[in-house]
Order: structure tokens, then sequence, then C-alpha cells
């Protein structure tokens, strides 16, 4: 069998290293022995810490592309499965000269600004040397030799929360334009007179400060969280995001038997359907956010608690990583 080796740049903690955490659940449950290989050593503790909760083995390089080369020629038996667009560009450029398999998994549709947008195009640009997946189907217009993969995660299934007389409100993961807390943010000012509603940013990011400025009293910052009990404390999580490929913080929410509500965006309606599995906006105005939070303020507990049931079954079904094992094993280990 072919050594598995998941490959990354990484020095934070947002939904790559989620899905690379799931990834590795999910290789060790089917006895598929994996490792993870950082490019350069960012002391990325969260990270770092989940995995040797795994017994997971991981390495970092020195952030040189030559060191990659030079990992590979050692371990020739190599499939390295590179996430991220500078993981990405370097691993395929160097298995195209090593001759080793590499599988690149496409994880978002942002194309960013600046170096970022650069790098992105880079990123498509290269697709043609690796085997790749993408987890929003729009994505295959653009990413060549690509299949989807829905994203998934291991469910923990946790016991369905107690309600309470209040509604803590949560925005999780980082805080920059495309994933849109600025509209959390509006979204909090237009319920200031509602002494119900708590709202919280989970999460940190280059608009943090300007978030800060702007927020009414009614909504607090907590910042980057490592400890995944923060969803003990939340019942609904809004996702208002302008560019998404299938976040991972959706699929956690739905174990964590969390009400969503989201923006039509991404694969996010392959997931959430409306008044179903959750509440999916018509289109991305904060007008519609509103209606959809002034929706769930006036449900029963019942009527929560079956958007909570649908939302499981349907992780359960398509996003538990059965289907994906069975995918990835075609990848991985083809002839």
């Amino acid at each position: 069998m072919r050594n598995l080796v998941l490959f990354l740049d990484s020095s934070l903690f947002g939904g790559i290293e989620s899905h690379i955490v799931e990834l590795v659940k999910l290789m060790q449950g089917n006895n598929v022995p994996v490792s993870v290989l950082f490019y350069q050593d960012h002391h990325n503790m969260q990270l770092y810490k989940l995995l040797e909760a795994l017994n997971c083995t991981y390495q970092c390089l020195d952030g040189k592309p030559l060191s990659l080369h030079q990992y590979l020629k050692q371990h020739s038996n190599t499939v390295l499965h590179t996430h991220g667009y500078k993981a990405g560009i370097i691993g395929r450029l160097t298995c195209k000269v090593t001759g080793n398999l590499c599988v690149s998994t496409y994880h978002a549709g942002e194309k960013g600004a600046g170096r970022v947008r650069l790098y992105n195009w880079l990123d498509h640009l290269t697709s043609g040397f690796s085997q790749n997946l993408v987890v929003a189907q729009h994505l295959k217009n653009t990413v060549k030799n690509s299949e989807f993969i829905a994203n998934f995660i291991v469910p923990n299934n946790p016991k369905l929360k107690q309600p309470n007389s209040v509604l803590n409100i949560a925005f999780v993961g980082r805080l920059s334009y495309e994933k849109g807390p600025d509209r959390f943010v509006a979204l909090a000012q237009h319920f200031t007179q509602q002494p119900r509603l708590h709202f919280h940013v989970y999460g940190d990011g280059d608009m943090a400060s300007e978030l800060k400025r702007n927020a009414p009293k009614n909504i607090q910052f907590h910042g980057h969280q490592s400890n995944k009990s923060l969803w003990q404390s939340i019942d609904v999580l809004v996702i208002c995001s302008r560019e998404e490929g299938l976040p991972m913080v959706l699929l956690e929410a739905m174990d964590n038997k969390i009400v969503c509500i989201a923006n039509r965006v991404g694969a996010i309606d392959s997931v959430i359907a409306h008044n179903q599995t959750g509440l999916l906006t018509d289109d991305q105005t904060q007008v519609a956010l509103v209606n959809r939070l002034k929706t769930l303020l006036f449900m029963s507990q019942q009527e929560r608690n079956y958007l909570i049931k649908n939302a499981t079954s349907k992780l359960h079904r398509f996003y538990s990583g059965r289907e994906q094992f069975t995918q990835l094993s075609k990848l991985y280990f083809k002839p």
C-alpha cells in the first residue's frame, strides 16, 4: 500500500485545518495509515495538539521547495494529498518532477485580492498536474482533472441541548471580507432592542479592529477559540459569507445540533434545504438575514427541533465520511 501524506502550509486554524483533522480520523477509522507534512513550521499549536491526540505523525519542512523534493525522493511510494493554494502549487510541481501521485483538494471559491489572487490563479493553472477534488460543483469549471467530493466530518453525536430563555447567535470563522463578519455585526445592530438575543463572534482576522469599533453593545467578541466546547454555548449559527465552498463550520454546527441560518452561496444550499434542515436566504441582502432570524424567533421549540433532527439525519447520510472514503480510496490506491 502507498504511504498517504497530507501536505499543507498552515499558520491558523480554519476550515482546511478542520478538514485535515476529520480526514485523519476517517483514514484511521478505516485502518489506513496517514501522516501530515507541513511546508514549514508556523507553530500552529492547536492543529499540532489535535494531531497528537489522534496519534497522527506529523513533520515540518523548512519552507523551501527543495525540501519537499528531498522528502519525496526518500519516500518514493508516497501519495501526496495537498490542501490550500501554496501547498497545492508546490506539491503538484514537485510531484511532476519526482513521479509521485498528487491529489489536491480545492476547498473554496474565494478569488482573494493582491498576492492571494495571484496564488489562486497559479493554483488553478497548475491543476492539470494532479488528480483533483472540489468541494463545490461550480469549481469544476476552473479546476482540471476534477471531481466533486462533499466535505464531511466524523460525527460525535452529542445530546440535544436544553432550551433556555436566551438565544445565543454566533458567527464562527475568519474575520475577513469574504466571510462577511460585517454583515453579522449589522445583524446584531438590528436587534439591539431584543434582550432575548445575545450575539457572539468566535474568530480572528484582519477585520477584527474595524468590527469592534462599529459593534453594538449586544455583541461579544471571543477571539480565536481552540476548544471545540464553544458549540455548547451556541444556539444558532449564522453563515453570512460572500464567497464559500462548503464550510466545515456548517457541518460541525449540524453535528452539535445547532440551527443554522445561511446565505445561499457556494455549496451551502446542497446541505441546507430551507425550512427542512435550516434556514436559507434567497439572496445576500441584510434584509434577508434579518427576516430569517425573525422567522426563527417566532418558531416553537418543536419546530426548531424538527430542523435539527432533519439536519442530523442528512449529516449522517451524506456528510459522515462513508461515501467519501470510498471515493478517496479509488484515487489514492488505484493501480
